[in-house]
């Protein structure tokens, strides 16, 4: 019998005893009382409510539970941005794990395209730095060089799939760096290679019809994903372009000079 329940009391055992100092179940559950308790609640009913059959969510459940903490961020940033999407009325379903290489979501309204996720982790060398208390440097080049790996090799094949059914495909990045959050305006950094002199969209593949970064964060007891530090940059050499104002609610880029931002800029943080 395939099961949908997450974080049950037997998880919560073994998340007791986990042994990696490193892990995010260390914080939640800590505070398994309260900030803790309310996290997982929020995932439980996100879990619960994501469009898919019990058994198609096995891989789901077994990344959001993982106590390694690169595979349960994947887990719940497939599920932020399902939260993310629907609120900003996109109708978006989740592809089910199939033997090929697919997507992760197909969206249908209000323009049709496909969604894949991913998530920029904090690198080995600055987690050996951690480990060794040492200082990390703020290195936006190498960020760079990073989401690079991603578009034209890691996530490839996924934005092929969207390019073989003649749809434009969008990679998804969640920031969960070093430097994720500080301010550091990584998003203009990103814009200046993608349109300024060096051109980046020019020598990327032309399955990219978008990259949309994201900063998230569990603030005031909820997620919330940045406005003003997220952003879309919608790649004008694809073969199959994303329409432009597809993501209003963050700032979009879609020349070197042409910038709009979001709808509602007063507001820092959309709510999930």
């Amino acid at each position: 019998m395939v099961t949908n329940t997450i974080f049950d009391e037997k998880w919560i055992m073994s998340a007791r005893s986990c042994d990696d100092e490193s892990s995010w179940v260390k914080d939640v559950i800590a505070d398994i009382e309260t900030t803790g308790g309310l996290y997982l609640s929020i995932l439980k009913v996100w879990f619960d409510a994501f469009p898919l059959q019990a058994k198609q969510k096995r891989k789901l459940k077994s990344d959001i539970e993982n106590c390694k903490t690169e595979a349960h961020l994947g887990a719940v940033n497939e599920l932020a941005l399902w939260s993310f999407l629907q609120r900003e009325k996109f109708q978006i379903k989740p592809i089910p794990v199939a033997k090929v290489a697919t997507p992760d979501f197909s969206v249908s309204t209000p323009f049709e395209f496909y969604l894949e996720v991913s998530t920029l982790n904090v690198s080995q060398q600055d987690k050996k730095k951690i480990k060794k208390n040492s200082s990390i440097q703020l290195d936006q080049d190498e960020t760079l060089r990073r989401i690079l790996g991603k578009l034209t090799n890691e996530k490839q094949k996924q934005l092929k799939y969207a390019f073989d059914r003649k749809k434009p495909g969008v990679l998804v990045l969640f920031d969960y760096t070093s430097w994720s959050g500080f301010g550091t305006e990584f998003y203009r950094y990103l814009a200046r290679f993608l349109f300024g002199g060096q051109c980046g969209f020019l020598n990327l593949p032309i399955e990219i019809s978008a990259l949309v970064y994201i900063e998230r964060r569990f603030l005031d007891c909820r997620f919330a994903i940045s406005r003003i530090r997220s952003a879309a940059y919608y790649n004008p050499y694809a073969k199959y372009p994303l329409t432009m104002g597809s993501f209003a609610a963050i700032n979009q880029f879609w020349s070197q000079m042409a910038h709009s931002d979001p709808v509602v800029a007063s507001e820092a943080w959309v709510y999930l």
